[in-house]
């Protein structure tokens, strides 16, 4: 492990809040794009109790990987307050966000080596799983608070130029 890696179980804890007052609205799924997305699920006749709440900046991931691809489905609740997601969902949440800023990790995840990462150490038969023990395994930089909040800040500027282009590509065609 390099000196300045560590592990991500220190930072983060498991949430399981079930739907006990029958909300049924918000019901989400997530991408392999690592976005969540109103889910498409037939919910006739559904028992909304058991779905999981997931808050404001908490994680959701899919611990099956066989049907994705190469890709970890896995997201974090941005622009919603709460939503609803299947109970097979894994959610979490980090502990201290001083320590560790969800939006720098959810960059983490969002690389192609965390995938190869997860992928490499899912396991089962049928169905091949990243369980929550290998996801508290996962090895990676944890700078300051400081530098963590200007990689993610540096990045949204990014991201926000990249969409702005964007959108004057697609009017400069229509």
């Amino acid at each position: 492990m390099k000196s300045n890696y560590k592990q991500l179980g220190q930072f983060i804890r498991q949430v399981d809040v079930r739907n006990t007052d029958g909300k049924e609205d918000n019901l989400l799924g997530v991408s392999v794009q690592k976005t969540f997305i109103p889910s498409i699920a037939n919910t006739v006749g559904t028992d909304f109790s058991k779905y999981k709440i997931v808050k404001s900046r908490q994680f959701t991931y899919i611990p099956d990987t066989s049907r994705r691809g190469d890709k970890i489905g896995i997201a974090l609740l941005e622009g919603y307050d709460e939503g609803l997601v299947s109970n097979v969902y894994t959610i979490f949440e980090i502990i201290d966000t001083h320590q560790l800023i969800p939006e720098y990790l959810m960059l983490w995840f969002k690389r192609p080596e965390f995938d190869r990462y997860a992928r490499y150490k899912s396991h089962g038969s049928v169905r091949e799983i990243f369980d929550w023990d290998e996801m508290c395994k996962v090895e990676l930089p944890v700078p300051s608070y400081e530098e963590q909040l200007k990689i993610v800040n540096n990045y949204k500027a990014i991201s926000d130029r990249i969409e702005i282009k964007q959108k004057i590509n697609d009017n400069l065609a229509a």
